[in-house]
Formats: C-alpha cells, structure tokens, sequence
C-alpha cells in the first residue's frame, strides 16, 4: 500500500491541480489510493481562507475521478484538513456532519488568534516560547475536538519559522510535557499521527520527526497516516517511501486508510 492521505486541489484557497490532474500525478508516482483534503478554516483572519468550499464541485470531481481511475488501480478517497477554531467548534462540526466523508484531518492553523505561517507570530517571541504556545494550542484541541480520524502536521510551527533548516523544526525537548500528554491521548483514542513529508523540503525532518515519531511508538502509539500536503500536482507522494522509513525506525509500523471513516491497517514494510 502507498497512500498519499493529505492533497488538496484547486478548490483549496492555496492549491492549483484539478482532482482529475492529482489522480494522474498519484497514477505516475505509483500510488494505490489518495485523499483529497481540503481546506476548511473557518473564520481565519484571512478571507480567502475562511471561505467555505463549494462541496457540490468538489465532491462532483471526486466522485468523476473515483469512476475513472477506478479501473487503473487507483482508489480516490474524500476528506478534509478541519482547521480547528475553539470558539466555533460548533459550527466546524455542522459542516462536517453534513458531508460524506472518508477521513477527517484534524488541524491547527491559529494560536492565539495569529497564522505561524506569518512572521508576525515569531515577533517578539524567543523559539522556545513561539514553539511551546503552539503545542499548548495542539495539546488543546486534540483534548476538545470532537471526532477526528488523525492528527496533521504535528510541528506546523516551524515549517515556515524564521529560523536556520537545521534548528526550524519542533522537537520534543521543546516541550516534553504537553507533548507526551498529546501523544499519549492519540494512542489511548487510537487515532493516527501523520507524517507530513512537506516538512522535507525545508528541512532534513518530515513533520513531525523521528524524536517525536519515537516518543508516540514509547507511549503506545501505532497508527500513521503518509502525506505530501501537495498543493502542486507535481508534489504529489513527495517522499512518502522516505517518511515510512522514518515511521519505522521509530518503532512504528502501520499506516492506516479509511473508508467512510472506518479505519483499514496496513503495514509499512515493503
């Protein structure tokens, strides 16, 4: 099994490919299955961000891709990347409650109101403070969001942090403590930790890393999901063989897909 389970397409504010062109990518990198994952970020600072997908379009494209690459070996799954707003929880999950879904990808692009995309989040702030409020923000929402399948990008902090490659990504020294409490609420929940291998191109860690991926197995974890975080076709299954390895070194040993939410193992040896 080789799965790309974090792609979005052009009805993601930020992303250019058509469904149709990830499946043809996915096809040309060897890929069994995808999911296409979405944006939704409610009430994001940023307009563009906040506006709410057009799901008939989206779902009409998945359901035509489905159809077509059925016969080529390809399955084509539908979830979303849920940008998680504490004050409008309520809200996040009516939308979710109301849509077909394979996998729910649970995210966190606001601490304290703030993108750590943009540099105004690191001003002012030394790495160790920037570094900690986003995992207390994480470590909240992994104890509040209601039904979630897996957990993105645990150190979207430093994929952009104005630091050197060698020093940017999150490490668990930089916060022991939040993060065994986050990490041993996924294993005990049995809900997956992705592997963004995103973090790859800035850096020599996919996100999170092997320190934090170790941390997960000790404390009873054993599920992950692989994905690319392509938002370009030509990103699609960036370096997922790399990010199994890494998950297996670490103690790691299944990834998992989904099906109308219903979770399937796969072992990650080749």
């Amino acid at each position: 099994m080789r799965a790309d389970y974090h792609l979005h397409s052009h009805h993601s504010s930020d992303a250019q490919p058509t469904v149709a062109e990830i499946c043809q990518a996915a096809q040309a990198a060897g890929l069994a299955e995808i999911c296409v994952t979405d944006h939704i970020d409610p009430h994001h600072p940023k307009p563009e961000c906040a506006a709410l997908l057009n799901f008939p379009a989206l779902l009409g494209e998945i359901h035509a891709a489905r159809e077509a690459f059925a016969g080529l070996g390809l399955g084509v799954k539908v979830g979303l990347e849920i940008g998680d707003n504490a004050p409008y929880r309520q809200e996040i999950y009516g939308i979710l409650d109301a849509l077909p879904l394979d996998f729910r990808l649970l995210s966190l692009h606001l601490v304290d109101g703030i993108d750590p995309y943009e540099p105004a989040y690191f001003a002012g702030r030394t790495q160790a403070v920037a570094y900690t409020a986003y995992v207390q923000a994480k470590l909240e929402s992994v104890l509040h969001f209601q039904d979630y399948d897996a957990l993105a990008h645990l150190g979207y902090c430093g994929k952009f942090a104005p630091y050197p490659p060698q020093t940017r990504p999150l490490r668990w020294r930089h916060a022991p403590d939040h993060l065994d409490v986050l990490l041993r609420r996924l294993a005990v929940d049995g809900k997956a930790l992705e592997i963004n291998t995103s973090g790859l191109r800035q850096t020599d860690s996919p996100i999170p890393g092997w320190d934090i991926l170790r941390r997960f197995a000790q404390l009873g974890g054993e599920f992950v999901t692989l994905g690319s975080d392509a938002h370009r076709a030509q990103d699609v299954g960036y370096r997922l063989a790399e990010g199994a390895r890494v998950a297996l070194s670490a103690g790691l040993r299944w990834g998992v897909t989904f099906t109308c939410r219903k979770p399937i193992p796969y072992t990650l040896e080749e």
